[in-house]
């Protein structure tokens, strides 16, 4: 007698079939909950980013704002002589070759 080779039965794929299913739906939903966390984290980071970029341009304004002060500051020097020579004597004390400077003291504080 020859032995019969073994047959499978058409249940065996089917009682596998519940055994995986929770497993199918553990792992989808860690790889939800996977997907939220990181989700959630690249938005907090992309907040933090765009508020540094409009404090970066904020500090922009202001440095223009600052340039064009003394841009404006260096056209009235070269087109107002007067502006240029009350400079010179203020900040550098120059005087003409033919002026006599005379230096006061300073007032002393009135004691309290």
């Amino acid at each position: 007698m020859r032995s019969q080779p073994p047959t499978v039965s058409p249940r065996a794929p089917a009682e596998r079939a519940p055994r995986l299913r929770p497993l199918g739906v553990g792992v989808g939903l860690f790889l939800l909950a996977l997907f939220l966390v990181a989700g959630f984290k690249t938005w907090r980071d992309l907040a933090v980013v765009e508020r540094r970029e409009a404090e970066l341009e904020a500090a922009i304004a202001g440095t223009r704002g600052e340039i064009a002060e003394i841009e404006g500051r260096l056209e009235r020097l070269a087109s107002d002589p007067a502006v240029l020579e009350r400079l010179a004597r203020e900040e550098l004390a120059m005087t003409y070759p033919d002026e006599v400077v005379i230096l006061l003291p300073e007032e002393p504080a009135p004691e309290p």
